[in-house]
């Protein structure tokens, strides 16, 4: 009886793993916007009025403060998760804060942030 369960144990535990390599259980990300939206000031760390639109692509300043990531901070600007891939957001990031990489923000600068 022992050996039986083990076995029904086994199987299932494949079966969860195949599932899981196969299907997944995370939904896949939205496709990204076909537009640029203007972003609206919803959060009282942002400023509307650094929006501007270089090379068709709108960007805010933001202070970095403390446990800020540029992801957290661009779901924050965007009041939902970022309908980009996390590669094309730190290319962005990167493209507009002069070649600065995300792990090298410091609390209290100023960095400019894609509007998505």
């Amino acid at each position: 009886m022992i050996r039986l369960f083990i076995a029904a144990l086994i199987l299932v535990t494949i079966y969860s793993i195949y599932y899981d390599l196969s299907s997944g259980t995370i939904p896949e990300p939205a496709a990204p916007a076909a537009a640029t939206v203007p972003a609206t000031n919803t959060d009282t760390e942002t400023d509307s009025s650094a929006l501007t639109s270089p090379t068709n692509n709108l960007y805010i300043e933001v202070e970095i403060k403390a446990g800020d990531t540029v992801l957290t901070v661009a779901e924050k600007i965007a009041n939902k998760p970022i309908p980009v891939s996390i590669t094309q957001l730190i290319e962005d990031f990167q493209n507009l804060n002069e070649g600065i990489t995300p792990e090298k923000i410091q609390i209290g600068k100023t960095y400019k942030f894609p509007v998505y």
